[in-house]
């Protein structure tokens, strides 16, 4: 005999015992409530309202040569023109304590011409989600690519229900 018995029993205790050890945890977890997180995540609806916002040629045309006069700056910065979008849509965000009482998480630059921003009230129970682009079309008007403005498109509101 070669012993290979007692290496086999040991190789398959150290694929087993983990596994073991795993499902222990998570019963000893389930037991103690701290897994009830998840379930409660689990029974919440979600309710989403998206509003496609309309973009008038002219109208991005006259305010990007206004701001490449030196006028509205912050027209340039993606995050200045999503607060300010978001100041007009949510009431949550009315006055102008809404860094105080928000949140933005999951702000992404899509892409040289898309980004997104999401902001979350101090509620927690409403989030709201801004799109910005800047077209190619604006590029007649801004004196070079980087100078465009950026226009909000799209904003969607989430709110999220507790199931009782």
């Amino acid at each position: 005999m070669n012993g290979n018995g007692a290496n086999g029993v040991v190789s398959k205790l150290r694929v087993i015992l983990p596994v073991i050890l795993r499902i222990t945890f998570c019963l000893a977890m389930w037991t103690m409530g701290a897994m009830t997180m998840t379930i409660a995540q689990a029974q919440t609806r979600e309710h989403r309202v998206v509003q496609q916002i309309p973009v008038d040629r002219a109208r991005v045309e006259n305010l990007q040569r206004w701001v490449d006069a030196g006028h509205d700056t912050w027209c340039r910065n993606p995050q200045f023109v999503a607060a300010m979008t978001i100041l007009q849509i949510a009431p949550e965000f009315s006055n102008y304590d809404s860094e105080l009482a928000s949140l933005t998480s999951g702000n992404k630059k899509v892409s040289s011409n898309q980004a997104i921003y999401t902001f979350h009230p101090i509620d927690g129970q409403t989030s709201y989600r801004i799109t910005l682009r800047r077209f190619r079309w604006q590029g007649k008007a801004a004196a070079s690519r980087d100078e465009r403005i950026w226009v909000p498109v799209r904003s969607e509101k989430i709110t999220h229900d507790l199931i009782d």
